[in-house]
């Protein structure tokens, strides 16, 4: 328990080193670049996904209402 507090206090002490925050977000900015493509890629494949089970319910959609004008 001892162990954990130093070691947490520790860690938000350097959080608010400006250094550390300034490396940090080079981290963070590397980070976003790498996964952009992947990040792409699947909000396209989310845009397939949701217009396929659109298309899905408007097929379902106009079935029933075949069957139910016979």
């Amino acid at each position: 328990m001892i162990v954990r507090r130093l070691l947490m206090n520790l860690a938000l002490r350097a959080a608010q080193n400006p250094k550390v925050q300034a490396e940090a977000s080079k981290i963070a900015k590397t980070a976003a670049e790498k996964a952009k493509p992947a990040l792409l890629k699947g909000a396209r494949r989310a845009g397939e996904l949701t217009k396929a089970a659109s298309d899905e319910i408007q097929y379902q959609i106009s079935q029933k209402n075949n069957k139910t004008k016979k």
